[in-house]
């Protein structure tokens, strides 16, 4: 039961194999093809994706893109690992509650301005912004804005159990999780935003 890298919705994607191109080293060729690099990055991301995952993926209800996607997103918000699991667990919580249909997550934001818009037209840039800025639509964006490490994909697929709703980080990296908007505005203050 290998990981299937059918992408379901390709014209809704800002870069086709974003999420699909395994973040690891690699050697090159002289004279080597774009295609067979991009055939090696994939084949390592297919030996990544164990039976194991896809699994989990299965009992999770997602889908392997789905979890790519919500990785993405875990590791650019939480840059360390050890928070990588509280990170998922907002997501997650999120994702599950009627309460909170838009996951707010400012890294889709970056990623669509610094990284998709220099190299689209206006017009592109703003069918692209209804399908990622996760304050604009709900639940997950339409793919994944990163290519993501191993432990932000074990930590999509095993969330920690919380019961929070938001998460802030301050200038030395320290995470601060709350359940409410109250909660989550004290510790806003205590951020130093």
């Amino acid at each position: 039961m290998k990981a299937s890298f059918a992408i379901p919705n390709p014209e809704e994607r800002a870069f086709l194999l974003e999420g699909y191109l395994f973040p690891d080293t690699y050697e090159f060729y002289k004279n080597e093809s774009a295609a067979s690099a991009i055939k090696r990055f994939l084949k390592n991301t297919q030996s990544k994706l164990t039976d194991e995952i896809v699994t989990e993926c299965d009992k999770l209800g997602f889908t392997v893109d789905e979890i790519l996607t919500l990785a993405s997103i875990i590791q650019e918000e939480a840059g360390n690992p050890t928070e990588m699991p509280k990170v998922s667990s907002v997501l997650h919580n999120r994702l599950q509650s009627s309460r909170f249909p838009r996951l707010q997550c400012d890294v889709a934001t970056f990623y669509l301005r610094d990284y998709v818009k220099p190299y689209v037209d206006e017009t592109r840039y703003e069918e692209l912004t209804v399908l990622y800025n996760t304050y604009k639509c709900d639940g997950l964006p339409a793919g994944p804005i990163t290519n993501s490490g191993i432990d932000a994909v074990k930590a999509a697929l095993f969330p920690a159990e919380t019961n929070y709703y938001y998460f802030v980080t301050d200038t030395d990296g320290v995470y601060y999780y709350a359940r409410t908007w109250s909660q989550h505005l004290e510790n806003c203050d205590i951020a130093g935003l």
